[in-house]
Order: structure tokens, then sequence, then C-alpha cells
């Protein structure tokens, strides 16, 4: 299954002050530059998510799947050098998922499994971490959404769902990214719900239009921002 992957701002030491300033800006390029000789798992995990900031510039696929190829290594070698970084965790899970598309059904619930596993131990070691309740809540949108077998063999469920995305808004209420993620998981139940679909519509409009409302910071606010508008125009 696929996950969101989000490029906000991180803790870094000095040394890689320059390079998550240029992420910011919207200049992945320059990040993974300055980050490419990086050994320890801080500067590791931003080079990871820099790779995936690099795909969001690129129109084909096989150059995409080159950077994600890139970041998932990125993460383990961050994984490698600190196995108690919880940025490490997010980062590897972020790029595993990122690399599934067009996976068969059996590679999908294998991964997805891992990719849940990150996620969990991600928020074990630093519960604090905005990004991995963020995935946990996608994570469990999209195996609701595989159906009810997934849902059976995974335990996902939608009250965990929306208990992990409210954390992540919770911890971090100015990021826009949170909120579009809930938003999306919210209208893909509404794709299997017809029952309910036009009240997880108006949920999902809420939350998007609150995305809408904040002060962008960053150059990822900005384009998340763009996605949202995108959101509401397509919302019926």
């Amino acid at each position: 299954m696929l996950i969101a992957v989000w490029l906000g701002a991180v803790s870094l030491a000095a040394p890689a002050d320059d390079a998550l300033a240029a992420l910011m800006k919207g200049q992945p390029d320059v990040a993974v530059r300055l980050l490419r000789g990086s050994r320890d798992a801080p500067g590791l995990s931003l080079l990871s998510r820099a790779y995936v900031g690099q795909s969001l510039f690129i129109s084909s696929g096989d150059e995409r799947h080159k950077l994600y190829a890139a970041a998932e290594s990125a993460a383990r070698a961050a994984l490698a050098a600190d196995t108690r970084s919880a940025e490490a965790h997010v980062e590897l899970a972020n790029a595993l998922g990122l690399q599934l598309q067009g996976a068969g059904a059996v590679q999908a619930a294998r991964t997805g499994l891992e990719i849940r596993t990150l996620f969990q131990q991600a928020v074990e070691l630093d519960p604090a971490q905005a990004r991995a309740w963020m995935g946990l809540g996608t994570w469990h949108a999209q195996a609701l959404g595989l159906g009810a077998l997934v849902k059976l063999a995974t335990g996902a469920n939608e009250a965990t769902m929306r208990a992990c995305h409210q954390r992540a808004i919770t911890l971090v209420p100015n990021e826009v990214f949170f909120r579009l993620s809930y938003a999306d998981s919210l209208l893909l139940l509404a794709k299997n719900d017809a029952p309910r679909a036009a009240t997880l519509r108006r949920e999902a409009r809420g939350l998007l239009e609150s995305a809408l409302a904040l002060t962008p910071q960053t150059f990822w606010q900005q384009y998340d921002q763009t996605l949202v508008r995108e959101r509401l125009r397509a919302l019926p």
C-alpha cells in the first residue's frame, strides 16, 4: 500500500542546517548535494527525505523509482548508524511505501506490514514523532480500503486511523500536510462506504478548509496547500 510523505522541518545538528534550509526552500537537489557524504543518522535521514523531495519534480516514473530506491538506501544506512532513530524508521517506511506503486498483492501485503511495524517502532522510540503518527493513520486507512479480508488479517480499524491522525495534528497543529493526510484517509473510506460517504466527505472538507486557513511557512506547506485546493475542487 502507498503512504503519504511529509517534507516538513526537523531538528538537526549544525552541519546539516544548510541542507535543511535548502530543502525547506524547495531545493532538494541542493540538500542532496550537501548531504551525500553524511554518516550520521540525522544527516542520512534528511538525505532520504531530500531524495523523495527530488522525486516530486521528476515526471519520469523510472527516474522517480531510482530516487525512491536511493531514499530507501539512505534510510537503511541511517537506521544502521542509529537503531534507535525514530526519524530513520519513518524515512524507511516512507521510502518502502513509495516503491509499492504497481506491486502485486503479496508484496504489498508483506511490505505493508513492515511499514506499519516501522511506524509503530518510531512512536515507541519517540511518542512526539508526529510524522510516524500520521503514517500510521494513513496505513490504517489504506488497509481498510483494501477490503474486509485485509482488515481482518491486519487488524486495521477506523478508530485507530482517526486517533493516529488526530495525534499528529495535536502534536503539530500548524502543519498543512497532516490535515491533508487525514482528509485523504477519510475520502478513501468514503469510496468504500456508500452509506457514510457524504458524511465522510463533509468531514474531509472541514479538514481541508482548516488546512487552507493555515499560514504556510515553507515551500512544502505552500505546495501542500495547492494539493488542498485541488481536493476541494474535486469534492462533490
